[in-house]
């Protein structure tokens, strides 16, 4: 636990603990909330949105049937 805690950068366990008593619903919140927050903070790259969207590139398609 203390592992996750300093991982994280809690200053305290307590903080941690919260995580594990969260219901699902609480979950997919923070989840939610979690990934709004990300998505102001960082700046979009054209490299990693194309990484991103392998599932649409024909030549990585092909490469990977060709497995």
């Amino acid at each position: 636990m203390t592992d996750i805690k300093n991982h994280l950068g809690h200053e305290s366990i307590n903080s941690t603990m919260i995580y594990l008593k969260l219901d699902q619903s609480k979950r997919k919140e923070v989840q939610k909330n979690y990934m709004d927050y990300m998505q102001t903070v960082i700046e979009e790259d054209e490299k990693i949105n194309n990484f991103i969207d392998w599932e649409n590139d024909q030549e990585v398609l092909e490469w990977l049937d060709s497995l």
